[in-house]
């Protein structure tokens, strides 16, 4: 499940990036601008423009965010036609950004804040700053929770080695590489106009063949494993394709989704999606590649008589009882993942016709029995070639191990 948590983690923030620009600010203020670095709006080209260009002139015009930590918070009163209103005001000195060292105030109208945040002194913020003229408008869009986070993964690399000791480190070591070919490789082939599925299919080849590869070694085994888990990660591919077609999915699930590729006209959303299902895929069939592949290995290492029917039926057998566990852990993966999607049930008067037709659900129910079609197709593929290679290298060399039986 590891590189099915963190792809759709990065692949969730890379999607909301450009929410900013809709968003509601929960605190506004206006200052001066300290620097006349901004550069103009670009003008759009007919035909030339491609994805990255606009991805980057559209940041241009909306602003930019800076770290903050807030030094007090206060209330003052504004007077107004009928007497007063109450305001809170929060003082914050930037730690980054062209106001870095600053101190400043931003106001927040208590009647005015939808996300009703309340930040203390020490907190560290999110501010958005955006340019109006020689001013800055400065909105507070939320904590700052990099420490938490960056925690929680020392935390985790901590648990693997000292309960795994060097197989752990691998292990994180792999998660890094793999999370870093997402960010580096596959997003930026996206962003410039690149179709992000075969980008998609050969990372998961890599992800398979790292992860394998620093677990059990670089051998037969960790390709035949590659092998098995692109096969299944193919096969979820194939059917998502087949019925996204036919349920009219347009990749367009959330109002985050609609806004980016609204500004990115000439990126493709289905594209992303289906990248998102072969690598969430993937993440999850190589589970049950390995016990196969490892079951078959064992079985062959016992009883190097074994033929490839024995050691098929022996793969096979492992396979179905891995395959139960996994298919339930699938589809309570996306079903947690999505709990508050299936509130809308209820926010729509309970009527199943709206709710089983509603974007979200339609993707997240592709996703999930894509997915689980997929891990089902791995047994048979991985079974088959472990099962036979595993019999031909033996028979390669009968008198070698004839000679060390004696």
């Amino acid at each position: 499940m590891k590189k099915l948590f963190f792809a759709m983690v990065l692949m969730a923030q890379f999607m909301a990036v450009p929410a900013f620009a809709q968003s509601t600010s929960t605190a506004t203020t206006t200052v001066p601008a300290v620097t006349n670095t901004s550069t103009a709006p670009a003008e759009s080209s007919d035909s030339g423009q491609d994805g990255l260009a606009a991805v980057n002139a559209t940041a241009e015009q909306v602003g930019q965010y800076e770290r903050a930590a807030v030094e007090s918070v206060r209330r003052d009163v504004n007077p107004t036609a009928i007497g007063g209103e109450q305001t809170t005001v929060f003082q914050v000195k930037f730690l980054s950004g062209p106001l870095k060292g600053q101190v400043k105030d931003i106001n927040s109208d208590v009647s005015t804040n939808p996300y009703a945040l309340q930040p203390k002194q020490g907190d560290k913020v999110v501010i958005f700053m955006q340019r109006s003229g020689d001013e800055w408008q400065l909105f507070i869009e939320g904590f700052d929770r990099r420490a938490a986070l960056i925690w929680l993964v020392v935390l985790f690399v901590v648990m693997l080695v000292v309960l795994s000791g060097w197989q752990g480190f691998k292990t994180a070591l792999s998660i890094a590489i793999s999370i870093a070919l997402i960010g580096y490789v596959l997003i930026p082939a996206f962003i410039s106009g690149m179709n992000p599925v075969p980008v998609a299919i050969l990372l998961t080849g890599v992800f398979t063949l790292l992860s394998t590869g620093l677990s059990t070694g670089w051998n037969r085994k960790a390709i035949i494993t590659a092998v098995g888990t692109m096969g299944g990660a193919l096969v979820a591919y194939g059917v998502s394709l087949l019925f996204a077609d036919w349920a009219h999915v347009s990749g367009l699930a959330t109002e985050d989704d609609r806004l980016f590729f609204n500004k990115n006209p000439m990126l493709n959303p289905r594209g992303l999606m289906f990248a998102g299902i072969i690598i969430a895929s993937a993440g999850v069939v190589e589970d049950v590649a390995v016990s196969i592949v490892s079951g078959i290995s064992e079985v062959k290492r016992h009883n190097s008589r074994a033929t490839k029917a024995q050691l098929f039926t022996s793969g096979m057998i492992v396979g179905k009882d891995h395959m139960s566990a996994l298919a339930n852990t699938l589809v309570y993966a996306y079903v947690g993942s999505s709990l508050s999607t299936l509130l809308l049930y209820k926010q729509f008067g309970g009527s199943w016709l709206k709710f089983v037709n509603f974007d979200s659900v339609v993707d997240e129910v592709i996703r999930s029995l894509a997915g689980t079609i997929g891990l089902i197709f791995t047994v048979p593929i991985t079974a088959l070639l472990a099962a036979w290679f595993m019999s031909n290298e033996d028979a390669q060399q009968p008198d070698a191990h004839r000679g060390h039986k004696h």
